[in-house]
């Protein structure tokens, strides 16, 4: 079975499950949220409202994806657990793909997501000058590098436990302490859970005066080593994620 098939058997699994819906709302919980930061900034006291942009799509992204990719492992998840369907599911596609299928529909949820989330940031841009799209590509690669890494986590964990309510606690502790890493970037948490590389591979900053009132935005050099630590960290997951899928289906069976 070709894996377009079975990308289509695990959408057939979401359908009337919300999952679209939910995407689409996140998106625009964030879209709307990023357009009444643009508007409510104040061009005299900021020296580049691109990058103010930049950084709360991402601080955004911190906050809501993560526990609605979790959401979405959850979903690709649940129906083989609670009715212990592998055995049935093995009879007709081998388990490696129905792994990879997991994995890849995953992938093009999170593509979509981030490709209009890049949008949002080269629209808001261009009032203030337009964003380059070396800029617009390093924004998608955080995203979806970040993004696929908690997937590929999460899949697992969902893959592991019967209670699907467990991943999900883990994904609501791991958002927080990602966005804890935030406010506290000289300290080692953000560089060892997946959560903490939204702000990891952030390639900008800004120096507040509070004196004068105001912020002083910069760009920093992309944080390629980071982010090449980050593919192997994802690369491993996927490998250790479906090695488990493989013996627990063998135990199943």
């Amino acid at each position: 079975m070709k894996m377009g098939t079975v990308f289509c058997l695990e959408q057939l699994k979401l359908r009337r499950r919300g999952i679209p819906l939910l995407f689409t709302a996140v998106f625009l919980l964030i879209a709307l949220w990023m357009e009444w930061a643009f508007e409510e900034s104040d061009a005299g006291t900021i020296n580049d409202q691109r990058i103010m942009i930049y950084l709360n799509l991402l601080l955004m992204t911190t906050i809501l994806v993560p526990i609605t990719l979790a959401a979405l492992a959850s979903r690709l998840c649940d129906m083989e657990q609670l009715g212990n369907t592998y055995k049935w599911i093995c009879t007709i596609e081998e388990p490696g793909r129905i792994y990879r299928g997991k994995v890849l529909t995953g992938g093009i949820y999170l593509t979509f997501l981030s490709i209009l989330e890049c949008a949002v940031f080269e629209v808001l841009s261009v009032p203030a000058g337009g964003a380059s799209w070396l800029r617009g590509f390093q924004l998608f690669f955080t995203l979806f590098l970040t993004g696929i890494s908690i997937f590929i986590l999460q899949l697992n964990l969902s893959l592991r436990f019967y209670n699907q309510l467990t991943p999900i606690f883990i994904s609501i502790g791991g958002t927080f302490a990602g966005l804890f890493s935030w406010f506290l970037p000289n300290t080692p948490l953000r560089y060892v859970i997946p959560w903490g590389y939204y702000g990891v591979l952030c390639n900008a900053g800004y120096i507040y005066d509070e004196a004068k009132r105001y912020t002083t935005c910069y760009w920093t050099s992309y944080r390629a080593g980071w982010a090449a630590f980050l593919l192997l960290v994802a690369l491993f997951l996927y490998s250790k994620g479906r090695k488990s899928f493989l013996w627990m289906i063998r135990e199943t069976i």
